[in-house]
């Protein structure tokens, strides 16, 4: 309706998604827009070793509200009067016109949705390795939905007798142990000298321990030189020693950078981590647009140092133009959660 405030929040996933729904609590009349380029909303991340390794089987239980409903779009509009645009991509920012350009990944097609205010959720994006044969079929990363599904396919075909993982990190452990469950004998590489490398190195040895202990190799101290194929699949990953690893798939897992191109592209101020820099009220350098989630940048409260931070729910809260001036963020406190089951294999 005229006069009413127009809230544009681009990516779907998590931060974006509490960034919309705390604009409704505030504003019951605000016209609110959530861009998402991907098929699905609001996906449950941390659960997709668990789908790929059989933990659960119910697909539907990563897009799920907790009762019961499916978070598509017509779930935000009839629950929360949220317009949820899947498959359309944000491209461009006109920030004098307050316009974002958006395009249907189906079709093409392109249009300019107006706003007020701007968040921007737009994430991370995992980093690849620039070594030879990257682009294989057969290498994959455990990031999006739809490497969740690819992953997923391969376990239950069963096609797949060997599995190289890339990173030590946590994406990298519980991918071994969504493997190892799917019945894929798995070998772990890491470069570093240890795995899990915000532990001390005695702790990592006990988690190292433990994988070997559930039948998983586990490589330390050496790098990937090379991905191996024949027909444009994937037989197999040179390390930086010369070994040689037979497999079928690999799964990438040596991390994220911000996803902040769009916000570069719009000339918004970037941190030299890469993230969008925003301040206490989690706005950017346009007093206009805000962001949160994977693709900022703030302090952490322990170290000091520049780290990722999602926070969705502040972010709304403070552009909310009725919200206390002194509701402020504090900067960033990271927690860090793995699992190793004790499972039979």
């Amino acid at each position: 309706m005229p006069g009413n405030k127009r809230i544009v929040v681009v990516g779907g996933v998590a931060a974006g998604p509490k960034a919309a729904a705390k604009a409704r609590r505030l504003d019951q009349q605000a016209e609110i827009t959530i861009i998402q380029r991907e098929p699905e909303l609001s996906m449950a991340t941390c659960g997709y070793p668990y789908y790929v390794g059989g933990h659960f089987n119910n697909r539907n239980a990563l897009l799920s509200a907790g009762t019961g409903p499916i978070r598509n779009p017509a779930y935000f509009w009839s629950v929360k009067r949220i317009m949820a645009r899947t498959e359309t991509e944000a491209v461009g920012i006109d920030r004098e016109g307050k316009t974002v350009l958006c395009r249907d990944v189906r079709s093409g097609e392109t249009e300019q949705i107006p706003y007020d205010r701007l968040i921007l959720a737009t994430g991370a994006v995992p980093n690849v390795p620039p070594v030879p044969g990257v682009n294989l079929d057969g290498i994959t990363t455990l990031h999006s939905m739809s490497d969740t599904d690819y992953l997923r396919r391969v376990r239950d075909e069963g096609k797949t007798a060997k599995a190289v993982v890339i990173g030590g990190g946590l994406i990298g452990v519980e991918g071994c142990e969504a493997l190892r469950a799917s019945g894929i004998e798995v070998t772990l590489v890491e470069l570093q000298p240890q795995t899990l490398s915000f532990l001390d190195w005695e702790m990592a040895k006990l988690v190292e321990n433990h994988l070997r202990g559930k039948s998983v190799n586990v490589i330390t101290g050496n790098g990937v030189a090379a991905f191996l194929g024949d027909d444009g699949r994937l037989t197999g990953v040179r390390l930086g020693d010369g070994t040689e690893l037979p497999c079928q798939l690999a799964v990438l897992a040596v991390g994220v950078k911000p996803n902040s191109t769009l916000a570069r592209e719009a000339g918004l101020a970037i941190g030299a981590t890469g993230g969008v820099i925003v301040n206490e009220y989690m706005q950017t350098s346009d007093e206009n647009i805000y962001a949160a989630g994977d693709c900022i940048e703030t302090k952490h409260l322990m170290t000091g140092e520049l780290a990722g931070a999602r926070r969705g729910r502040e972010c709304r809260s403070r552009q909310q133009g009725d919200f206390p001036r002194h509701y402020r963020y504090r900067h960033l406190q990271g927690i860090r959660l793995c699992r190793r089951r004790n499972r039979p294999q």
